[in-house]
């Protein structure tokens, strides 16, 4: 399949709906046991038991939770598909810097 550029836009959405529909089949099944990196910091180096240990920045999504949401299961979902959006615009940046960069270091013919 070769990709026009009339072929984009569906392609883009195509795989963003593509991705939230993985989402949403999923996040059922995730594990509800903490994740590698806080089960280590819990049992091995102890710093999340550490009453003097707070965090620099207050997490935006804490525990993959979006904050005045009281059904556990939607936020879940939600937070993963917030986390897709911005993947994915962060994606689009760098490749229109990318761009915008090798435009300017391409000299004219």
């Amino acid at each position: 399949m070769k990709l026009t550029r009339n072929k984009i836009p569906f392609f883009v959405v195509f795989g963003l709906s593509f991705i939230i529909g993985l989402i949403f089949l999923i996040i059922p099944f995730t594990s509800h046991l903490p994740d590698g990196l806080e089960k280590v910091s819990k049992d091995t180096v102890g710093f999340i038991k550490r009453h003097d240990f707070k965090p620099s920045v207050d997490a935006l999504l804490p525990g993959y939770t979006v904050p005045g949401i009281k059904h556990k299961f939607d936020t879940k979902r939600y937070t993963g598909i917030i986390g897709v959006f911005v993947v994915f615009g962060i994606s689009v940046f760098v490749g229109y810097l990318l761009k915008k960069r090798r435009k300017k270091s391409v000299p004219p013919a």
